[in-house]
């Protein structure tokens, strides 16, 4: 589904992402790991081209995004859920929904708005509770449901979650892991970055450690979950 190709990313001077090559295949659910400053975040970011590669390609389903513009990633079926959640504070639960569903009258085939709103509802219960409420105002794993839905509001065919448990207490984490599973089983390709290495490996079929801006491992999750030098590393085993 997607293959990124000897990407290089820069910030200025500073090489964030050296020589990644990653390959996700349709229906996988697969993780980046590693620790802060790693180059995570950096990957998505170029995935959904907020960042412009240096050098190397980027292929979903046969075509080239590297000189693609955001919004036309989105329009292709790549969602990013960002870290730190970003919904709109001043927005009610349902004007935050019915924003992630912008681009999907400019896809083929789509269902609809209100059938989306639905299926994230069913996901997520609580926020057909809060329609009326502002975002602001949620909890942050309430939040987290909303950034999650909001994303789903597009018809993704490949989703991506930056660090989805960060901030959240223990109960919710395993609640946002279970929904996220649930999202797979329905058709929805994952790329997960995700701090907490243990239960992201856990979840995903295959994984990758990212160590300043390379590729140090990769194989499949329950793999790396046993790994030596990833459980003393990341697993604080």
């Amino acid at each position: 589904m997607l293959k990124l190709l000897s990407i290089h990313t820069s910030y200025g001077h500073i090489k964030a992402l050296k020589d990644i090559d990653i390959e996700i295949a349709k229906g996988e659910i697969v993780c980046l790991i590693g620790s802060n400053g790693a180059g995570k975040t950096t990957t998505l970011l170029t995935i959904s081209g907020i960042l412009k590669p240096d050098s190397g390609d980027m292929i979903f389903e046969g075509e080239s995004l590297k000189n693609m513009a955001p919004h036309n990633v989105v329009n292709k079926g790549i969602c990013q859920v960002p870290e730190g959640r970003r919904i709109f504070p001043r927005l009610t639960v349902s004007e935050n929904l019915e924003m992630g569903a912008y681009s999907i009258g400019k896809r083929q085939k789509t269902k609809g708005k209100q059938y989306n709103m639905e299926k994230v509802f069913n996901l997520f219960p609580v926020l057909k509770e809060r329609t009326k409420q502002m975002g602001g105002t949620l909890s942050g794993g309430e939040q987290q449901m909303l950034a999650i839905g909001r994303a789903l509001m597009a018809n993704p065919k490949l989703l991506l979650l930056d660090e989805p448990s960060l901030g959240l207490a223990p109960i919710m984490v395993s609640k946002i892991f279970k929904t996220i599973k649930e999202i797979n089983e329905e058709g929805v390709t994952i790329l997960l970055v995700e701090q907490n290495a243990k239960a992201a490996l856990r979840l995903s079929h295959r994984g990758y450690v990212l160590e300043n801006g390379v590729i140090k491992l990769s194989g499949r999750g329950e793999d790396l979950l046993h790994n030596e030098n990833v459980k003393k590393a990341y697993l604080g085993d």
